[in-house]
């Protein structure tokens, strides 16, 4: 759980998408995720592959971790924790983008 000293850098309101020039490739229960302007390839599991489905430039963060949680059976805390740093670096690697 978030120390009461870290700022939460996602407000529940935050909409994200999966960038343009990003595209995710389904390989059994993971996925392979191609920046086709730079061809970076990632590879994620699961849950990773689980967040990248819901990012729809509709849902919130809010609901996506809501979502996820009942998904994976586990609280939203944890998932909020969990998803956020996930989205950090999906963002930081330019794979999702803040819609609104």
């Amino acid at each position: 759980m978030p120390s009461s000293t870290q700022i939460d850098p996602f407000h529940a309101s935050t909409v994200f998408a999966l960038s343009d020039h990003a595209s995710v490739q389904r390989v059994g229960n993971s996925a392979v995720i191609l920046l086709a302007d730079s061809g970076q390839l990632f590879t994620c599991n699961e849950s990773a592959l689980s967040f990248l489905s819901k990012l729809d430039g509709v849902r919130n963060f809010e609901e996506i971790v809501s979502m996820f949680a009942n998904e994976f059976g586990t609280d939203e805390v944890t998932a909020h924790a969990d998803l956020s740093t996930l989205a950090s670096a999906l963002l930081n690697e330019s794979v999702m983008l803040v819609k609104r």
